[in-house]
């Protein structure tokens, strides 16, 4: 792949993680009742956010180089 093209993909999955936490946060207010416990839903929306993060910038990385 083109250097250019592993930049996009990270902006990418960084304004995806973006949406992931956005939506959580506003799905916790005006959502209805969750099957799941709330710990295991922060817990996972925590680890998408982060691992989307750190995801996105490593391929903006190996992008630059």
């Amino acid at each position: 792949m083109k250097k250019e093209t592993f930049k996009e993909l990270g902006k990418g999955l960084i304004a995806l993680s973006n949406l992931i936490g956005g939506f959580s946060i506003i799905n916790s207010f005006f959502g209805v009742a969750h099957n799941a416990p709330v710990g295991v839903t922060a817990f996972t929306v925590f680890y998408l956010v982060v691992a989307g993060y750190i995801t996105g910038g490593i391929l903006i990385n190996k992008g630059a180089d």
